[in-house]
């Protein structure tokens, strides 16, 4: 499936993707449902894996993310840029056409480009913006998504007007990467910022992110593209070096009745001495969640149970009307996950908190920004 079977925004509508590096696409690929779900790939052998899995599986939306960010700054002159074998490379805009191309060629369900990052406005992030904004506008294709791998202050109330902007005069939709030290979304401003955002640009998705993905949904984003590990459901500063060594995995598992992500170990210590929580998901099967060790197989399995859950969430948000049906339905999301939070410390006589984040969300709903029309259904919501 891709844009040249529909429209590239009804091929993002409410569409889940699951971000997930080369060497792990096959554990995933089994759970990912056609009509909602997706594949981005990233590493070294994104384009085998993407023309392979479409080879396979035509109907699969599969796209492929170079991740320049991770390696260098974008400038005025110089906004995009490409890891190739002989070196790093800037992209003139012939050559960033050409790269989009090889994406396609690749069997890519649609282009993105490959945007270095843009630091705060205050660093001198505006021009290296402006300069994304403007050469992509001169991209004529209808198969494209502009990449926007942003550091978080650009949703602070004096940098956001500038961002919207921009982002509104973009001729493609935008998928957005926040950067910060830690979540982006528990710093000051920022998860206002963001629904202030979606609500203005009804053109945007939420790239390489976590839960943030559902808040951002049900405040009007197009959809969204959440990691399957901790490195993936964020921004990270650039490196030219980035790629890092091997590591050690461990288990990670997204506890819906949280709207967390939790490493097991802290699930067994929680669960030491009362009966531990289960899952009834495809891969779980009434299983506990503390069941998982860091032998490979339990940590595959771990990544497996987190889609699936993802995918059971944005099945719910999926049947529901954009706007205020749909953050109607957060709301009671967020609710729910305040209350097993309480429920847990109590039971197991251990302190859980409660995640900044979690408690910005339950915040009144802010409205667009002045002067930028809300997307179609998007009531202003009360407080939850």
């Amino acid at each position: 499936m891709g844009v040249g079977t529909e429209g590239i925004d009804e091929l993002l509508q409410d569409r889940l993707m699951i971000m997930v590096n080369d060497r792990s696409v096959n554990q995933v690929l089994p759970y990912i449902p056609t009509s909602t779900g997706g594949l981005v790939v990233t590493g070294a052998d994104a384009p085998v894996r993407c023309r392979a899995i479409r080879n396979a599986f035509p109907e699969t939306v599969v796209v492929m993310d170079h991740e320049s960010h991770t390696r260098r700054a974008a400038t005025a002159d110089a906004p995009f840029g490409l890891k190739t074998a002989h070196g790093w490379r800037d992209l003139d805009p012939t050559e960033l056409d050409e790269v989009l191309n090889g994406q396609r060629d690749n069997k890519a369900s649609y282009a993105v480009t490959p945007t270095c990052f843009i630091p705060a406005e205050e660093a001198g992030g505006a021009p290296a913006l402006g300069a994304v904004i403007s050469q992509a506008n001169h991209l004529r294709r209808e198969d494209t998504v502009v990449l926007l791998p942003c550091n978080w202050r650009w949703l602070r109330r004096s940098s956001l007007p500038l961002m919207v902007e921009q982002i509104r005069a973009c001729r493609h939709p935008v998928a957005l990467i926040l950067q910060a030290v830690g979540d982006p979304l528990a710093c000051d401003q920022a998860a206002e910022g963001l629904r202030r955002l979606c609500r203005s640009c009804p053109r945007l998705v939420l790239w390489r992110t976590d839960l943030a993905a559902f808040d951002a949904m049900a405040h009007g984003a197009l959809g969204a593209a959440v990691g399957v590990s901790a490195v993936l459901r964020h921004g990270v500063a650039p490196r030219p070096d980035n790629g890092g060594g091997d590591h050690k995995p461990y288990p990670v598992v997204l506890v819906r009745r949280l709207l967390r992500y939790h490493r097991v170990a802290t699930l067994q210590d929680w669960f030491a001495h009362v009966d531990p929580w289960t899952c009834d998901c495809v891969v779980c099967k009434g299983e506990a969640l503390t069941r998982f060790t860091d032998r490979g197989a339990d940590v595959e399995a771990a990544l497996q149970h987190s889609v699936c859950e993802l995918y059971e969430l944005h099945e719910e948000l999926d049947a529901t009307l954009a706007g205020h049906e749909r953050t109607g339905w957060w709301r009671l999301q967020l609710a729910d996950a305040w209350e097993h939070h309480r429920l847990l410390a109590s039971r197991t006589g251990t302190e859980v908190s409660f995640p900044k984040v979690l408690h910005a969300w339950r915040r009144q709903s802010p409205s667009a920004l002045p002067g930028a029309e809300e997307p179609r259904g998007q009531e202003r919501s009360g407080p939850s």
